[in-house]
């Protein structure tokens, strides 16, 4: 699950914060004062997640919901306002509603100042989001546009929650960071209530990579390539130094070109079917034919 359908938000998130552990928890689902919902039909999806949402949502009039789907599902039903934008263009809603927001100073120098890099360089993007251009091109109207940017700069917390429409995506990871660029501009990040969310496919995502449950990663979200990270953990498990290897295993992809140019011996497959969930299909398919010695 962490190498397929959650790689975009574990990428986003290591890109922008240099940890994949999101920064958020349940609870601040009854803390935050706008959600806004993004590639997710939770109401179907994450039913026990929207509903607590649901009913702080409903017992709270101050609180705002945003839900951006293309289609008018039940979790769009919901919301204070369904934007429902034209497939494929989430980069250019999120940068409109940046360049809004700048544009209308609804941001937080001081976090931007002691906390982030680089936003002159972020600045210089967004500022060719104009309004009208991104209303034209979303398929939405320059007063939904603007109602959106509203209700996240004059909320004190704000809460993004995304799914597979997000991380499935041919540009997953560049639209998580998009979002979370949104959350760094405007400090919602690191307070109760606040941040970037990602509602993940499977039970145990979160839990397998915590526990270093992939290639390139040690438990505590320590990386195989960290010299210190090593030595912590050698030093844990009672190891001698050095019995770590420095180098990551391979991802995903890379069992697969493994696999085709002889240097995978054996394979093992548990609870995930390569041959459907695997982007290239024919070029997988082939490629698990090459496996000397399949297990699954």
């Amino acid at each position: 699950n962490s190498r397929l359908c959650m790689s975009s938000a574990v990428s986003g998130y290591i890109q922008s914060f240099g940890s994949d552990g999101p920064p958020c928890c349940y609870e601040d689902l009854e803390l935050t004062d706008c959600a806004f919902l993004i590639g997710t039909n939770a109401a179907e999806c994450h039913p026990i997640v929207f509903n607590r949402l649901r009913k702080h949502h409903k017992k709270n009039r101050h609180v705002k919901m945003i839900v951006v789907d293309p289609r008018r599902t039940e979790t769009a039903e919901a919301a204070d306002l369904h934007l429902a934008i034209r497939p494929g263009t989430d980069i250019d809603l999120l940068n409109g509603i940046a360049h809004l927001l700048m544009r209308w100073g609804l941001m937080d120098t001081l976090f931007i100042d002691e906390c982030t890099a680089d936003f002159p360089a972020y600045a210089e993007v967004i500022g060719h989001y104009s309004p009208e251009l991104v209303a034209r091109k979303c398929g939405i109207s320059l007063d939904e546009l603007e109602t959106a940017a509203r209700y996240w700069g004059k909320s004190q917390r704000v809460l993004s929650l995304w799914s597979m429409g997000i991380n499935q995506s041919s540009e997953g990871t560049a639209k998580v960071r998009t979002l979370i660029n949104l959350h760094l501009m405007t400090g919602n990040v690191g307070k109760p209530g606040a941040g970037p969310f990602s509602l993940t496919g499977q039970p145990n995502a979160m839990g397998g990579r915590e526990a270093g449950g992939l290639a390139h990663i040690l438990p505590g979200y320590r990386l195989v390539k960290n010299s210190q990270d090593r030595r912590e953990v050698e030093d844990f498990w009672g190891l001698k130094p050095g019995q770590i290897s420095p180098f990551s295993g391979r991802s995903a992809w890379e069992m697969i070109t493994g696999l085709e140019q002889g240097d995978v011996g054996l394979l093992w497959i548990a609870a995930t079917n390569p041959a459907v969930s695997m982007p290239d299909l024919e070029r997988t398919k082939a490629a698990l034919k090459q496996s000397p010695f399949t297990v699954y």
